[in-house]
């Protein structure tokens, strides 16, 4: 099983990584202060999903030279890439490269790499992910809000 990030592997599962892959979701509240009593909550959305993955090439499993450089065009276009996890799913989202680091540990005798760790930070990129996902998360923003008061209060309009 191999982790993909576009055409770039970032690793081929167990052996070789990766190393490390944290996740952080979050949801948006605003809490508006009634006269009386606790804050009530609204929902304003989902954020961006971000991802971090730890990991190295290594001349085991492809050219670390080529893979870096492609990891490094990538991260300077800003180009959404499909992530495929080692369970070869596609959920349909694609991510951007927000940070890239990493160092390179091994060199062969012509100075060429032979092993790169890197550790790259991404960003859900929503636009990338289909109209479809677009087009409800507009609907969802300009939905009305539902409001208990005005089923009971017959001088606002519906």
């Amino acid at each position: 099983m191999i982790y993909l990030l576009g055409s770039i592997p970032l690793g081929i599962a167990p052996l070789t990584g990766p190393v490390g892959h944290t996740f952080d979701y979050a949801n948006t509240f605003a809490q508006h202060q009634p006269t009386r009593g606790k804050p009530v909550l609204q929902e304003i959305g989902s954020e961006l999903d971000r991802r971090t993955f730890d990991f190295f090439f290594s001349e085991e499993f492809c050219d670390p030279a080529s893979e870096l450089a492609k990891l490094e065009a990538a991260f300077a276009l800003k180009t959404p890439l499909p992530l495929v996890l080692g369970n070869g799913v596609f959920n349909g989202t694609r991510y951007v490269i927000e940070s890239l680091s990493g160092s390179i540990t091994h060199t062969d005798r012509a100075g060429s790499p032979v092993r790169v760790e890197a550790t790259i930070g991404l960003l859900e990129d929503p636009i990338a992910g289909g109209l479809f996902s677009l087009i409800t998360s507009i609907a969802k923003a300009r939905a009305p809000a539902r409001s208990s008061s005005a089923s009971r209060n017959p001088e606002v309009r519906k």
